[in-house]
């Protein structure tokens, strides 16, 4: 038999992955039996509470701590729901990635000198 996930530990993994991405990102006040609600805000100040279950992300309110169900479009990653909710997160990803390559390439031409 599967163990469940722990829904809350899964959230905190995003919110650290996806903090730089965001303009705001945080375990919302909802409560779900198999998931967690995560409230975010995007880098175009946009305000979305996302469903996180086993299904995925998906998009429930267009606003904080609510689940209105406007969406029935479940995302297999956050990269996915992000890369379609904020135009700016592609862009932010793509320059974040940049950085990271120009500090190893540095570091990597340190240590040959």
């Amino acid at each position: 038999m599967e163990k469940p996930l722990d829904w809350i530990s899964e959230a905190k993994s995003v919110i650290k992955s996806e903090r730089p991405l965001l303009n705001r990102i945080e375990i919302s006040s909802l409560t779900a039996s198999d998931g967690v609600y995560l409230n975010i805000e995007t880098l175009e100040s946009q305000l979305f509470c996302v469903l996180l279950d086993s299904r995925g992300f998906r998009v429930v309110a267009k606003a904080f701590d609510q689940d209105t169900h406007v969406s029935q479009t479940y995302y297999e990653t956050q990269f996915a729901l992000f890369s379609n909710i904020s135009l700016n997160y592609s862009k932010k990803f793509n320059e974040l990635v940049a950085a990271k390559l120009q500090e190893v390439s540095g570091s990597c031409e340190d240590k040959d000198n």
